[in-house]
């Protein structure tokens, strides 16, 4: 039987219930809920660690953010990491990626200082460990680069693709490959990008503006060519895999064109816990609540920070309008693979790399708490071969599950090092791990705030670095995470049981990567 091709899409910033198929009743998704009806949809699919980089690195290795060294935004891959593009690489797979991959670092501005009154200099072996991560390779998707030389080649294969069209930045504040492409189709691109460029519009929430920039020459537009460019030159003797990164639905918020108003406002809904702000909640430290503070001192940055009604309504409303755009590029990259006829044997599969509060305790972004809004993402897989057709899985499942998944089902042995679980395996689904620096790594590199998560069938359970107190939800009578449980003596052995099966995952999760070579 010939070996499977497969096509990954991945949005930005996109919370689980953003689809049709996920029972939400306003976003128009129908390219996305055909994939869904056709096969199975997993509900309780988290991420390894609530931030772009680090998923990012963790959905491509199959390793937790600890193992891969992709802590936090701002640490780049290792260019000898072992990626699940390599491994079908090395089995004969062309290999290609569209879109936005945040291998790397996307800006070089340098990592905040230590904060003064630290424990004495770092020392030496610290920082030649530090510089072997820096350098003219691992400056690929500095988005000021691509802006200053739009004609930059990247020397390939990047982290096992071949073929990589590059998108950096978000919103209709995009470079990259996208650069070239974008000046060859307008002589003056800096004048339809940016607020300062936008079209006049009533919106007042922040960071939305109307982009100038017309739909055919928006990012998404531009990652939906580059797809169908990729499979039209494909043929049947050849397998392939195609990964399609979109930077949207992430902020800044600037549907183009008809997907700027495709939606009103008026006719949003508010998240249930959309009047039961963060500091509402009982018993959390201090420490937890400062990305919130920091939010509401500049919304305009990436802290979470918090909205009014209308302001909310405004953003999801935009969020709808640039997701709905992106439904309409993965309806014609999939035309174009049924065009090509290779639909009936390519696996194709649907995810985000973290979500988004999205109006959740009146918060915008992510970072902070790790509610289900922020852990929780879409995982659609429809495999022609072993169609679903409409299944629903409540399968727990991680980022680090992506990669031994696609690789069982390329038939090939996932690599020692690879940490997940094939999701259609037979073992038993373990509990999910979220790793977490903290919000303060991002003003004090070695910060220690840490958050670490377990989440279950049923719990929640979060752990603050430091901190004596910690959060429990009962995610099956409390959805929405409105009561924390940690100090309820009615559920202390619960939190003692969840406490203990944590330690047991860390365990589980060390790193295997290094086998013995001798008995020594």
């Amino acid at each position: 039987m010939r070996r499977p091709n497969f096509v990954i899409f991945i949005t930005d910033q996109q919370r689980a219930d953003h689809l049709g198929c996920y029972d939400n009743p306003t976003v128009r998704t129908p390219h996305i809920d055909a994939l869904a009806a056709a096969g199975v949809r997993f509900t309780r699919f988290h991420v390894a660690t609530p931030i772009c980089q680090p998923n990012r690195a963790a959905l491509v290795t199959g390793q937790m953010p600890s193992v891969n060294g992709v802590r936090q935004n701002g640490i780049p891959l290792g260019l000898d990491s072992l990626t699940f593009a390599e491994v079908l690489r090395g089995e004969g797979y062309r290999t290609g990626y569209i879109g936005k991959a945040h291998f790397q670092n996307v800006t070089d501005i340098p990592a905040p200082p230590r904060v003064p009154g630290g424990e004495g200099d770092t020392p030496a072996l610290v920082l030649s460990r530090r510089d072997q991560r820096q350098g003219p390779d691992y400056g690929w998707e500095v988005r000021r680069r691509w802006a200053e030389q739009p004609g930059l080649t990247l020397p390939g294969p990047y982290y096992g693709f071949e073929r990589v069209r590059l998108c950096i930045g978000h919103g209709d504040l995009v470079d990259g490959h996208y650069t070239a492409w974008l000046h060859e189709r307008h002589p003056d691109p800096a004048s339809l990008r940016g607020p300062d460029h936008a079209l006049a519009s009533t919106v007042s929430a922040p960071q939305c503006w109307r982009t100038a920039v017309p739909e055919a020459l928006y990012p998404t537009s531009y990652v939906r060519e580059q797809a169908c460019d990729f499979l039209a030159e494909q043929d049947a003797e050849t397998p392939f895999l195609l990964v399609v990164s979109f930077p949207d639905p992430h902020h800044p918020f600037t549907p183009p064109g008809r997907y700027w108003s495709m939606y009103d406002p008026d006719e949003v809904e508010l998240p249930a816990s959309f009047h039961h702000p963060v500091e509402a909640i009982e018993g959390l430290p201090d420490s937890a609540l400062e990305a919130y503070r920091w939010g509401a001192e500049d919304p305009e940055s990436h802290w979470p920070f918090a909205v009014s009604e209308r302001q909310a309504r405004e953003i999801i409303a935009l969020n709808y309008g640039s997701i709905s755009m992106v439904d309409d590029a993965v309806g014609e990259v999939l035309a174009t693979l049924r065009a090509q006829g290779l639909a009936d044997d390519t696996v194709v599969a649907f995810t985000s790399d973290h979500g988004d509060y999205m109006g959740d305790h009146g918060s915008m972004l992510k970072m902070g708490l790790h509610f289900q809004s922020v852990l929780r993402v879409p995982l659609i897989w429809h495999d022609p071969r072993r169609p679903g057709e409409g299944e629903v899985s409540g399968r727990l499942g991680s980022a680090i599950d992506l990669a031994p998944t696609l690789l069982q089902r390329a038939g090939l042995r996932v690599p020692i090092g690879m940490q997940g679980q094939d999701l259609f395996g037979h073992e038993p689904a373990a509990d999910v791990l979220v790793e977490d620096p903290g919000i303060r790594v991002f003003r004090d590199s070695e910060a220690r705030a840490s958050i670490i998560s377990l989440v279950t069938e049923r719990w929640r359970l979060s752990l603050f670095e430091g901190e004596a107190g910690g959060e429990l939800y009962d995610l099956e009578a409390d959805p929405h995470e409105l009561t924390n449980r940690w100090s309820d003596p009615a559920c202390r052995a619960v939190r003692l049981d969840l406490q203990a099966r944590l330690s047991q995952r860390l365990i589980a999760l060390r790193d295997r990567s290094l086998v013995a070579t001798a008995r020594a």
